[in-house]
């Protein structure tokens, strides 16, 4: 029997960071693992005081409302903490979901990643 090695899962949530602003790019639904791995990533950056976040929603494909709640709940720990969430690349079918809910008007969204983090600068320049 020959043992092979395993890779390692592709995580879930990808994080970089630019100009002092924490990307973190999801690459599945918010459901499980996904979810888990992004609220405690969103906890552990709050406590170490990173409070300028974009979550790259690039290739989430689908958002239910408990997923929405979630993500809501993140964005309030940061607000909370002085912080500022915001959204880029928000897939069609998500944003109209957060279109019918209001949430775009409570959210930060932004069409591209460039735009957000421009936001972000314009922001620290005040």
């Amino acid at each position: 029997m020959t043992l092979q090695a395993q890779r390692p899962a592709k995580p879930f949530v990808r994080e970089t960071e630019v100009d002092g602003v924490i990307v973190l790019s999801v690459d599945r639904a918010l459901k499980g693992t996904g979810e888990i791995s992004l609220k405690e990533r969103i906890d552990e950056l709050v406590a170490e005081g990173r409070l300028q976040i974009l979550i790259d929603m690039r290739d989430v494909p689908y958002m239910d409302s408990a997923e929405l709640g979630r993500l809501i709940r993140a964005h309030l720990a940061v607000r909370k903490a002085g912080g500022r969430v915001r959204l880029c690349n928000v897939p069609d079918r998500i944003l109209t979901l957060l279109k019918i809910t209001h949430l775009d008007t409570v959210l930060d969204l932004y069409s591209s990643e460039k735009e957000a983090l421009a936001a972000f600068a314009l922001a620290d320049a005040r």
